[in-house]
């Protein structure tokens, strides 16, 4: 990034699909919306995880659940990825758009964060890690995207993701120069702060400045209703918390120095004190895996 780099996190709630037959539409209006209002103020724009269709419904696996969830991804690259490539072109905008993503003929799915560089379709990251029940809905991505767009080279990894720090290292050393992460955690008092902490550590450990956006409003996990519980925040590679958002729907802006990601590597030279000879047990099993009362 030869330039300071404006950005801007939009934390809405996403209509869901399955309470409302016009989620598709309104989901696409409304983040087209936000891309235009932000012509002129940012470069970047990055918005929650499935934001075009809603967060799916954690109440046990149900085949016709995921079939809808596979036709609103269909619709959703046929009828509203076109009104966004229009807005983002009209804005001169690069938008990170969390949406589901046909993977195959028979509901196959991903869980995808669409770049959209004022435009064209730049790439897509799909997500890695599935947690929960996730699985049932979604094939997992097989290696994290970094994306070459106006907004400089953009490491894509969503929500779960972000817990795993391989992941974010493997975008640095892609030559990631932002993580921008769209997310839906809930309101529970371990993934507060995970929320807080992960985007600070991933940004300081691979000094790379990283954008997580968490969603709002509220997720039915099967007999309970969970809030969404926002707080996003923009993070330099220094780990400086430039900005965070209310639990709240709100759009997050900073601003990333040009020099940010020098500012970074002058902390620790670690990629050079890497010791690679070191990590081969990383990409073993866990001894525990499946054992029982293991918990993994």
């Amino acid at each position: 990034m030869q330039e300071p780099l404006r950005l801007g996190v939009v934390q809405r709630p996403a209509h869901s699909i399955y309470t409302d037959a016009d989620a598709l539409a309104k989901n696409g209006s409304e983040v087209a919306a936000a891309i235009r209002a932000a012509a002129g103020t940012a470069d970047l724009l990055v918005f929650p995880e499935l934001c075009l269709t809603g967060y799916i419904p954690l109440k046990g696996y149900d085949q016709r659940r995921k079939a809808q969830m596979w036709e609103a991804a269909r619709a959703a690259f046929e009828t509203v990825v076109p009104e966004l490539l229009a807005a983002t072109a009209a804005a001169g905008i690069t938008a990170v758009i969390g949406t589901p993503e046909p993977a195959g003929p028979r509901h196959e799915l991903y869980n995808s964060a669409l770049v959209l560089d004022a435009g064209r379709i730049a790439g897509v990251g799909r997500k890695l890690h599935l947690p929960v029940e996730e699985n049932h809905y979604f094939t997992p991505g097989t290696a994290p995207a970094c994306i070459e767009t106006r907004a400089g080279r953009l490491g894509a990894i969503i929500c779960y993701d972000i817990v795993f720090p391989e992941a974010a290292r493997l975008l640095a050393l892609q030559g990631a120069e932002l993580i921008v992460v769209p997310s839906n955690w809930i309101e529970d008092a371990n993934l507060v702060r995970l929320g807080e902490v992960m985007p600070v550590a991933r940004a300081m450990e691979n000094e790379v400045p990283v954008v997580f956006c968490n969603g709002v409003g509220e997720v039915s996990v099967r007999q309970y209703t969970y809030q969404l519980f926002g707080r996003s925040r923009i993070v330099s590679a220094t780990g400086e918390v430039l900005a965070q958002a209310s639990a709240g729907a709100e759009v997050l802006t900073a601003t990333l120095p040009a020099g940010d990601l020098l500012a970074g590597a002058r902390v620790f030279p670690i990629f050079r004190d890497r010791r690679l000879e070191l990590y081969g047990p990383l990409a073993r099993p866990y001894p525990g895996a499946g054992a029982p009362g293991s918990g993994r």
